[in-house]
């Protein structure tokens, strides 16, 4: 992406000599410091500190205490547009304005959308047809199927060209021994061990006992490799409540999501939608649908002796459910299927403990349907169409607007 950014620079007129395009991963790069990097750039090109730069520094987490030096570099050369990616750990830095009254912007790109995807492989046009000024793109009739299979390939591949797939050694970007290092990690097969169980294990609840004796470290060990990859934006963490959405306070265990599905497939291979995995790698891909928002914040899900909730949002006021979901994508809850004729009764006794007036969903495989038990109201959707909906559709993006 900052390559791509360099090139709109240069098409639109930006002379290349205004241009600064910096990859840190090298590590002769660990030494030097920003601005002498800069210098040389500028002495090359005779630049003053007065021009107009466009500075890219790529994995500039290689860079110790690089948030004070970035901010000094602006300092420096005024008039000079800095850009920085960091692929793992936070930024350090936030949106706003530093004290000298220069703007900062920081955001996290998440891994790719439904919707992006679509867009990128041109089966969006053919599956959704425009709706009303504002409102939402409506499935084509009968297209459920194809919306399925396209959402299989989402699931398997993704991001990345099937050109560029990587494989199991996709530590070598993430998990390898030079960035590690840098956050105190040693043992980068622990690491690598560490992730591959995670991996396998998306979707499901994961306990601190379990890790610690599937891995064989101590848990302070374990809590630093978890950090760890979820900085790295490999894994995300999501909190238990109980059966009265109450938090735990102390959390000793959690769910576990891949941050993108596809990372599932480029360490085990594809899976196909008839997979008994793939229930868990689509509720991967729905999470990661807002793995870019704030909303991601709110997350959670539920478990106490003889239940659970696969996946819920709380409110960031009351802290009570606002959205909850059940993931069905045997479609057991269709006429004819395993539990159509009891329905989702946990998660209506779980509302119905919590917030009556919460939103209830049961992602199903195709089935679409709207329907009331115990009082509450609950709407079956495909979980695909409601990803899309999700990811490109602002009143379903946000998770607690209007409740």
């Amino acid at each position: 992406m900052l390559h791509q950014a360099v090139a709109r620079l240069i098409e639109e007129g930006v002379p290349p000599s205004a241009v600064f395009f910096c990859s840190l991963v090298s590590p002769i790069y660990g030494s030097v410091e920003l601005i002498r990097l800069l210098e040389m750039f500028t002495a090359r090109h005779g630049h003053g500190p007065e021009a107009e730069l466009y500075v890219f520094f790529d994995e500039i987490q290689y860079i110790g205490n690089w948030q004070d030096k970035l901010p000094a570099l602006a300092r420096a050369w005024p008039k000079a547009r800095l850009v920085a990616s960091v692929s793992s750990g936070e930024t350090g830095i936030t949106t706003g304005e530093d004290p000298y009254g220069f703007k900062i912007l920081t955001f996290v790109l998440p891994a790719l959308t439904f919707p992006e995807f679509l867009r990128l492989q041109g089966t969006e046009e053919n599956l959704f047809a425009k709706g009303q000024t504002g409102s939402a793109r409506v499935l084509q009739p009968g297209a459920i199927g194809a919306l399925n299979e396209a959402f299989q390939e989402y699931v398997n591949v993704g991001g990345f060209p099937g050109e560029n797939m990587p494989t199991g050694s996709i530590a070598e970007m993430v998990l390898n021994r030079d960035l590690a290092s840098l956050h105190g990690i040693s043992n980068t097969q622990e690491l690598n061990r560490l992730f591959a169980i995670l991996a396998k294990n998306t979707g499901l609840e994961v306990s601190i006992e379990e890790l610690t004796r599937a891995l064989g470290v101590a848990k302070n060990t374990l809590r630093k490799y978890l950090d760890y990859l979820e900085h790295a934006y490999l894994i995300r963490r999501l909190p238990r409540v109980d059966q009265s959405a109450q938090r735990f306070k102390r959390a000793v265990a959690f769910k576990i999501y891949l941050t993108t599905p596809c990372l599932y497939a480029a360490v085990f291979g594809p899976v196909d939608s008839e997979s008994e995995v793939f229930p868990r790698l689509a509720e991967t891909a729905l999470v990661s649908q807002w793995f870019g928002t704030k909303d991601a914040a709110s997350l959670a899900y539920a478990s106490w002796r003889g239940g659970d909730i696969d996946l819920l949002s709380l409110d960031p006021v009351d802290d009570r459910p606002s959205n909850v979901y059940e993931i069905d994508w045997s479609d057991d809850y269709a006429p004819g299927g395993k539990k159509a004729e009891t329905g989702p009764q946990g998660l209506s006794a779980f509302l119905g403990g919590t917030n009556r007036h919460a939103k209830a969903y049961v992602l199903t495989r195709e089935r679409t349907r709207q329907g009331s038990i115990g009082g509450i109201d609950v709407t079956l959707v495909p979980l695909s169409l409601y990803a899309y909906w999700l990811a490109c559709d602002p009143r379903q993006a946000s998770l607690n607007a209007g409740n």
